[in-house]
């Protein structure tokens, strides 16, 4: 059952405060995936519009810091707007993150000409070895990163809003990471 709060106006304040930093260019500066990121007018003209769809959508997942997300129905997307942001569970926020490949994600060995592929999973690595082909690695990354979104999904259903858990079981991680693909003659 998902259990939607209020919050009092001092969180509803930092929670505005913190959304418009993300906007501002010292800390775009300093957190480069932010770059472009910024509010909505109606929200930057009116934070009591911002106040009131915090009081329509905020809910708690036990042992979750609950996070205010902008590209998780959208992905990339750099406004902070009422149709476009969720709140979702911190461990959500995270994932989404690093839904893209990264630099150790896929690793090749010179020794044995194959590649690796290596995912966290909380405290846990899922992996693949022994793969010919780097396409086919990213091919087994993503498959993993979908695995992974799916059980968070599933594992929450219950306690997130149904647009939460819909963006979740509708993102297709091999499309995010379509142009890390190497084109092949």
């Amino acid at each position: 059952m998902v259990r939607f709060e209020k919050l009092n106006n001092k969180e509803k304040s930092s929670r505005y405060f913190n959304v418009k930093a993300r906007c501002g260019t010292a800390y775009q500066k300093d957190n480069p995936r932010y770059y472009g990121t910024y509010i909505c007018r109606l929200w930057l003209e009116d934070k009591k519009a911002f106040y009131k769809w915090l009081d329509e959508n905020y809910y708690v997942v036990d042992g979750e810091q609950m996070d205010i997300d902008k590209d998780i129905l959208q992905y990339g997307n750099k406004q902070y707007h009422p149709s476009l942001c969720l709140i979702v569970p911190h461990s959500i926020n995270t994932f989404y993150e690093n839904i893209e490949v990264g630099k150790t994600s896929i690793t090749y060995s010179k020794k044995t000409k194959k590649y690796s592929v290596k995912v966290s999973d909380g405290n846990k690595n899922i992996g693949a070895n022994n793969i010919n082909i780097y396409n086919e690695a990213l091919d087994a990354f993503c498959d993993i990163k979908q695995g992974i979104l799916v059980r968070m999904a599933k594992s929450l259903q219950d306690q997130i809003p149904d647009k939460v858990y819909q963006a979740m079981m509708n993102t297709d991680v091999k499309s995010i990471n379509a142009k890390h693909y190497e084109i092949l003659e």
